[in-house]
């Protein structure tokens, strides 16, 4: 049995506004073993960064409020840890490569120096040896000329190199777990695959596990070992990568593949589209979330909240077709069976 490094259970994150409470994170459950990729994915606005934010305590509070839940790390809890435990964590323990590298890197520091304050806080190298350590980092990542562009500032590099930078700042203090916030989002395709095989080298070399954010199903398939899939600030469909994509059950999910290209569709065929628009969540349906967007809603889904179904080991969904007493749905054809 794999080694569980991060648990989280029924986390609840919420943001007091003007408008009203917005109930961003709704009772999350999941987890992260050793040494694997778990991708969270859906759509703009279901909750994706929030939620490992909160798990970082990057999220700020006021507005921000953590209501329930519970976060395990390494079997330690460090739901009530405060900012400067936090800090003894975050870089050495866990760390984050964010969306848009151009905005989380300082322009007025060397990319040297930015890599250097990790390195010195967490390691307590001289400044000789922490020069050394940046040189090696920047070589494992992919920068040439290390010794030359460890001085250099962000705006004289590329979108991909800055976010190599990134890159290494977060692995600087080889940590156990690394949150990657839509990593490729801004760069082109080639570069994208650069990108991703470069954190597959890195997590292969330094055993590092993985929680990465994106809606790009296409990054899943080559990146996750396992997939959750969130909607409306809940997790609907947990399984392997194979699950989700060869088997998914989840009506959301479905819908989320049939909307990617594939080199299988004619030139007349179109690609589908989940109909209707996310559900609020300043005032959340009683029900089911998604109620409202499928084709196959019941009463019951209406009413009240589906609970999560064991599908198989390691596969379950929450939805009201998974229940013993709902219609056989085949959603492939699309048909009630």
């Amino acid at each position: 049995m794999s080694e569980r490094i991060l648990n989280i259970e029924n986390l609840k994150v919420s943001f007091d506004t003007y408008a009203g409470e917005v109930e961003a994170v709704r009772g999350v459950s999941f987890h992260v073993n050793k040494g694997e990729t778990l991708a969270i994915v859906g759509e703009s606005g279901c909750g994706k960064s929030i939620t490992v934010q909160s798990i970082m305590k990057l999220v700020p509070m006021p507005p921000g409020r953590l209501k329930e839940g519970t976060i395990e790390y390494l079997s330690t809890d460090i739901t009530a840890y405060s900012d400067k435990k936090m800090q003894h964590l975050r870089g050495k323990e866990m760390s984050m490569i964010f969306q848009d590298p151009m905005t989380s890197l300082n322009p007025t520091m060397r990319i040297g120096q930015q890599i250097l304050e990790g390195v010195k806080k967490h390691t307590g190298l001289k400044k000789k040896e922490a020069e050394e350590q940046i040189i090696r980092l920047l070589t494992d990542v992919g920068i040439p000329n290390p010794d030359k562009n460890m001085l250099r500032y962000p705006h004289m590099f590329s979108g991909g190199m800055r976010q190599r930078v990134m890159i290494a700042i977060a692995l600087a203090c080889n940590p156990k777990i690394l949150f990657a916030d839509e990593p490729t989002t801004a760069l082109d395709v080639t570069t994208q695959a650069q990108i991703l095989e470069l954190m597959n080298a890195l997590k292969e070399k330094f055993g590092t596990s993985i929680v990465l954010i994106t809606h790009d199903l296409g990054i899943v398939a080559r990146m996750a070992d396992r997939v959750a899939v969130m909607y409306a600030g809940k997790i609907v469909e947990t399984g392997s990568a194979h699950d989700i994509f060869y088997t998914p059950k989840h009506p959301y999910t479905f819908g989320l593949l049939k909307s990617l290209p594939s080199m299988d569709l004619s030139k007349e065929t179109k690609l589908e589209i989940i109909p209707g628009t996310p559900a609020s969540l300043i005032n959340p349906p009683k029900g089911c979330s998604f109620a409202d967007r499928c084709k196959y809603a019941m009463n019951v889904c209406n009413r009240l909240e589906p609970p999560e179904n064991e599908i198989s080991q390691g596969h379950a969904g929450s939805c009201w077709l998974l229940d013993e007493r709902a219609p056989k749905v085949d959603l492939i054809k699309g048909e009630i069976l």
